[in-house]
């Protein structure tokens, strides 16, 4: 009966619900399980819910075979047939089920009554004498004969029996005058469930199926089965055995259902006022609902029955909880598996009746939305103030269940879940919220605390966690404490499948906590927390001057005053434990100057910034005073000393409780601070008024070039003439295209040892401004001192700031005194952009043309190519200037000249013709033989670019026909014709880069040089004649040297005369 599954209990009166809802009880060849609860009281006897077992649910049977006879049935199929009616009727061999055969063709022919079956004490003898009847198929005659003849008292029919039909046919229907439509209402209104069985292929045919849904009781595929053949009627014998059992103790008419057979009252339980609640989430087929047991009353069933909802297998009744607003009762039911996402329903009673007030549905399928249900009064005022519905099965990648928290509905109003609560990461199959429960206020903040238990998590050895309540009314959506089953046992599984807590079963004044295992009960005990107050002074109660401000003899390690400390330690929970029952171990750290590299104060017993105490306390209040001494010369005296102070408590063990240790509440503070201000120098008032002013200048720089000067310095003086300034800051305002890069010291700061500014910079608003921020660090601005520093900004090469630079630079301090004219000072610096513009003159040019006398008159095509570059960063409207001389001394030079580029053949420009300036162009030619405009009228063509790109390339043509004529005007046989390309633009708004201005400019040279043409036939005959007279002489000279005579044989014979004497040797 699985008692114990569900408990609940209650204190006034003492009173125990322990409920079995798995009682189970034979009804024929049906379990039922009905559930069974028994309600304890010390001073009652023990009283049993509900008091008397359920009755079984009538099985009586009237079963109508209705069989097919017709001619289309052979005599061994009809014989077959006959053996499984009669395998049918012998698995129903009971008195409560009876039976009647009726055959059918175009004839029929009724077998036997119930009433005969029922008298005869072997009714399978009734069969014996059933002869085929043959002829056409009348199947709706038939059925309206069943009907009317056989399901009457007049053949023993019974009226509180459940009426079935099982129709046998091979075909459709033949010859009826009758249409299903004519007599299937009228089976419907007698309340006769239909089988159709029909056999053998002719029911492939569509209209002979639906003969058999139209035989068939709705849902019709639960009531039609269809075979083959006739030997393969006795496969389908278990099927229908098992479908006329499944309706079995129904009052439907149609289909099969449960009303309370498997109701399992006391699944969950609670008590009420007015008596405990059973929630039985199997009546109605698992719809479910719950029972209210009122004393010396009927009970109460509770459901959604009148909302008009599929409630089907919901499971309502699975978590029952009791949640009171102003002591009216609201009754909350969990229906885990509607729609399968979940519900949570609120029930409150109207005129004695419960009616369902609000619902909120969960989101996830499979959640099991509604499995727990937990009713939590936050700040216990006597009201429900939240609802925490347990969705265990919610899965999420890395942990499995949520807790959602709902604010109870007031009124009406809808109901809806502000909050989810989840367990720790790591547990996807955790099942987090599958039991819950209040446990009441644990760390004393007068707020209600609750636990969650996780079977799930660490591969099912589970745990629970501890969840504060918060204020809103609501709860911490953090855990504060996880207990971990593997903690307590390894061999610990399922810890916290079930909790209850709120009760003080150690009698210590203490809540407890009994946490559900597989085969275990635990009982945990929550610890006394304690609370801990602290205060810390100083005395003086700030450093006065004389000890911080440096003299020329400093004198170290001075005494700077003493500091107190109280620490008073109370309980926050309430609990019957004494105050000296509980000791602690407190231990106090302190810390002077904490987070700075060199503290300014120390501790004269450590003789450092730090200082430990470790003492045994009970709940009192312990004290300690400490000297300080002030170790060197102050540098920063602005920002306060500050003394941090942290401390650790561990509870001793309490060995009259089995060794209880208190312990610090989780929220307490355990880090504090307390500041020692340096004395200031304001006068009697004690008001510092400051008076501050501001100048700087642009050294060394008149304009400022953009693109060139990357870095712009401003040489600031600060000053003051009032007293003491605290916090002062030095504020620049300038456009986006300057920022800050450091600042450097500048002259001796008077009274300053040494100057150190902390700088940034950020925007102001959206119009292109920022702002760079200097505050003098750690220093007071000290009467009568001046500062100067050097500002330094990067600029950007590509900035546009306009015509002149604006810089604002402001003084302001913490001293909150108002401004003066002197505080904010300005000034306006010129500027021009940086430009790099090139002109060069093209390889490709025409350099060098002659002629004779002859070709005086004509003229030859020059080209002067000319390349102009933007290397620069910025893009700029320029002039493209060429000068061409075209004419010297009344007579042309260059003619027809044009200027074209090629990259944007559509340009047009302009052309100015320039008278020569030099009257005597002979003087300038003979000494320099060169022709440009110096000399020579010239024609001026202006090609103006709107924009120059940077890094855009331009290419120039100068064409035309260059004349050779006027060059017998200079005397001289070579000359050089010059044109010259320069580039312009606006110099109020653009400077080429220093020291690049002659790239501006080029120049392209074409020489001309005038030869003589000379006539080679004197010079050949003349040359002729004298060889001649050359060669005759040289021949007449070897002739008379005899060079030309025969000697030839008077050198043999002298060869000869020599050999012979050496032979005669």
């Amino acid at each position: 009966m699985s008692l114990g599954l569900s408990l609940a209990a209650t204190t006034s009166p003492p009173q125990l619900l322990a409920c079995g809802p798995t009682v189970h009880h034979g009804c024929g060849r049906n379990m039922y399980l009905t559930g069974l609860c028994f309600l304890l009281a010390p001073t009652q006897l023990t009283r049993r819910l509900p008091a008397s077992g359920q009755e079984c649910p009538r099985q009586e049977l009237d079963i109508v075979f209705l069989i097919d006879g017709s001619g289309s049935i052979s005599s061994g199929n009809f014989a077959m047939m006959m053996n499984f009616v009669r395998a049918v009727i012998n698995q129903f061999q009971r008195p409560s089920t009876q039976f009647s055969l009726m055959q059918f063709s175009s004839k029929f022919d009724i077998h036997f009554t119930f009433e005969e079956f029922r008298r005869t004490s072997n009714p399978l003898d009734l069969l014996a004498s059933v002869h085929q009847l043959t002829g056409f198929t009348h199947t709706a005659t038939a059925i309206q004969k069943v009907v009317r003849e056989l399901f009457q008292a007049s053949h023993g029919a019974r009226g509180d029996a459940t009426k079935i039909l099982i129709v046998i046919t091979d075909g459709r229907k033949e010859g009826d005058s009758l249409d299903y439509k004519d007599v299937i209402p009228m089976a419907d209104a007698a309340g006769i469930i239909r089988y159709a069985i029909g056999v053998g292929s002719a029911f492939q045919n569509r209209n002979s199926w639906k003969e058999l849904n139209d035989i068939a009781s709705k849902p019709s595929q639960e009531h039609i089965f269809k075979v083959e053949d006739f030997d393969a009627l006795k496969d389908i014998q278990n099927q229908l055995k098992e479908k006329i059992f499944a309706i079995e103790g129904t009052e439907t008419t149609s289909s099969s259902s449960f009303e309370l057979e498997m109701a399992q009252e006391g699944f969950s339980a609670v008590f009420t006022p007015d008596g405990p609640i059973l929630g039985a989430v199997g009546s109605f087929t698992w719809s479910g609902g719950a029972f209210q047991y009122p004393p010396n009353m009927n009970p109460t069933f509770i459901n959604m029955s009148q909302e008009n909802v599929d409630m089907r297998d919901s499971y309502l009744g699975y978590s029952t909880e009791l949640a009171l607003w102003k002591g009216v009762q609201n009754l909350v039911l969990g229906a885990p598996r509607y729609q399968h996402t979940g519900k949570a329903a609120i029930f409150t009673q109207v005129s004695g009746q419960w009616r369902l007030k609000a619902e909120v549905t969960g989101t996830q399928i499979g959640s099991y939305f509604g499995a727990s249900l937990c009713s939590v009064d936050v700040d216990g005022d006597g009201s429900t103030d939240l609802i925490l519905i347990g969705a265990p099965h919610y899965y999420e990648q890395t942990r499995g269940g949520q807790v959602s928290v709902c604010p109870l509905p007031r009124g009406w109003r809808r109901w809806w879940c502000d909050a989810v609560l989840h367990g720790e990461q790591g547990h996807p199959w955790g099942r987090f919220g599958a039991a819950l429960t209040v446990l009441g206020d644990v760390n004393g903040d007068k707020l209600t605390d609750v636990v969650i238990g996780a079977p799930g998590e660490e591969e099912n050895q589970g745990a629970v966690y501890l969840f504060h309540g918060a204020l809103g009314p609501s709860i911490s959506p953090s855990h504060s404490q996880r207990i971990a089953g593997s903690q307590l046992s390894p061999r610990l599984q399922y810890f916290g499948q079930a909790l209850s807590g709120g009760q003080d079963l150690t009698q210590d004044g203490l809540v407890d906590l009994a946490v559900g295992a597989r085969g275990q009960a635990l009982l945990l005990r929550t610890r006394p927390v304690l609370w801990v107050q602290v205060s810390i002074q100083f005395k003086p109660a700030e450093i006065p001057r004389s000890a911080f401000e440096c003299r020329e003899q400093m004198v170290s390690d001075q005494i700077l005053g003493q500091s107190s400390i109280c620490l008073y330690i109370d309980k926050r929970s309430k609990n019957l434990l004494g105050s000296h029952d509980l000791q602690s171990s407190l231990t106090v750290d302190l810390a002077l100057d904490p987070g700075r590299l060199s503290p300014r104060a120390t501790f004269q017993e450590t003789k450092n910034r730090s200082l430990s105490r470790v003492q045994v306390l009970g709940l009192e209040t312990y004290c300690e005073t400490f000297t300080l001494l002030l170790p060197t010369c102050v540098e920063d005296s602005v920002t306060p000393i500050t003394l941090r102070l942290n401390f650790t408590l561990v509870g001793e063990p309490l060995p009259a409780f089995r060794n209880l240790r208190p312990m610090l509440a989780a929220d307490a503070q355990r880090y504090f601070m307390a500041s020692l201000p340096f004395e200031k120098n304001c006068g009697a008032d004690h008001i510092c008024q400051d008076d501050l002013g501001i100048s700087f200048s642009f050294p060394g720089l008149k304009t400022l070039l953009v693109g060139s000067n990357l870095e712009l310095n401003a040489e600031v003086m600060v000053w003051n003439d009032g007293e003491d300034s605290y916090g002062t800051t030095i504020t620049f305002s300038h456009p986006a295209g300057l920022s800050y890069r450091h600042v450097a010291e500048g002259q001796k700061q008077g009274q300053l040892r040494s100057l150190r500014l902390t700088c940034d910079s950020a925007p102001v608003g959206s119009q292109g401004t920022w702002t760079t921020s200097c505050r003098i660090n750690h220093l007071i601005f000290r009467g009568g001192a001046q500062i100067t520093f050097l500002a330094t900004f990067d600029v950007s090469p590509k900035a546009v700031l306009g015509d002149r630079l604006l810089l604002t630079a402001n003084v302001s301090s913490e001293n909150n005194t108002p401004r003066t004219n002197k505080t904010t000072f300005q000034l306006a610096l010129p500027l021009k952009y940086a430009v790099y513009t090139v002109a060069s003159s093209h390889e490709q040019s025409t350099k060098y043309l002659n002629f004779s006398d002859s070709e005086e008159k004509e003229n030859h095509v020059a080209v002067h190519r000319y390349q102009v570059n933007n290397l620069g960063q910025r893009d700029l409207p320029v002039s493209i200037n060429f000068w061409v001389p075209v004419e010297l001394n009344q007579e042309a030079v260059w003619m027809e000249v044009e200027v074209s580029q090629p990259q944007n053949p559509s340009l047009r420009c302009s052309s100015e013709k320039i008278a020569s300036p030099a009257s005597d162009f002979l003087a300038h030619i003979q000494k320099n033989p060169v022709l440009d405009c110096s000399i020579a009228g010239c024609l001026r063509f202006r090609c103006d670019i709107p924009s120059f790109s940077v890094q855009e390339e331009l290419d120039f043509t100068l064409k035309g026909n260059l004349s050779f004529g006027w060059v017998r005007q200079t005397s001289q046989k070579k000359v050089s014709v010059v044109s010259v390309a320069e580039i312009t633009f606006d110099t109020s708004v653009y400077s080429q880069l220093p020291g690049q201005e002659a790239f501006m400019r080029a120049q392209t040279t074409t020489v001309l040089e005038k030869y003589e043409v000379h006539n080679p036939t004197p010079l050949i005959v003349g040359s002729s004649i004298g060889g001649l007279l050359l060669l005759a002489l040289i021949t007449a000279a070897l002739y008379k040297v005899g060079f030309f005579k025969r000697q030839y044989k008077q050198m043999m014979e002298e060869a000869n005369g020599q050999i012979a004497p050496e032979n005669g040797t």
